[in-house]
């Protein structure tokens, strides 16, 4: 298959003999890992070559490059990948207080676990307890942030004002 040069990029990385430029090159719309030689090749040429899809993208068996045409050097129009325009994301809303289900509990109750033993610990509360001990007023102690952090704690006061 013969591909368009339209692109050749470059970027520095760290090897354990020091910095080395690696080359990509971008043909036919699609990007190439090169490698660490600089391409023969210049953009708008046409060439032929063997590529493996691996992990990190597709990379061009160097040796099987072979020079079709010579372009002018001019830069090619890229070619458009994938015309579907791509439905823009919009976050799920916010719901306080937090149902008990909602993927944002957890988030809220490693939070609250967190600053619980925080508490415990900044305030020297567990000397002379077991571990367990010290867990158990941890876990409460979180229960108490995680109430307030969700919304429960005002949900219940108005249960409360309304009766």
């Amino acid at each position: 298959m013969s591909y368009v040069v339209e692109n050749i990029t470059t970027k520095e990385v760290v090897t354990k003999f020091g910095p080395k430029p690696v080359y990509a090159v971008v043909a036919n719309g699609e990007r190439y890992a090169f490698g660490f030689k600089k391409p023969a090749f210049k953009i708008g040429d046409e060439i032929d070559f063997q590529y493996t899809d691996g992990s990190y993208g597709k990379s061009i068996d160097v040796a099987s490059v072979k020079m079709l045409k010579k372009g002018d050097g001019a830069p090619v129009p890229p070619t458009m990948v994938n015309p579907t325009p791509r439905a823009s994301y919009s976050p799920p809303a916010k719901v306080f207080p937090v149902p008990p289900t909602h993927g944002d509990r957890s988030i809220i109750r490693q939070n609250s676990i967190t600053n619980a033993a925080k508490t415990v610990i900044d305030g020297g509360f567990q000397k002379g307890m077991k571990p367990e001990e010290a867990a158990a007023m941890i876990v409460t102690i979180a229960q108490i942030f995680e109430a307030y952090s969700s919304g429960d704690l005002d949900a219940s006061m108005k249960e409360v004002d309304e009766e």
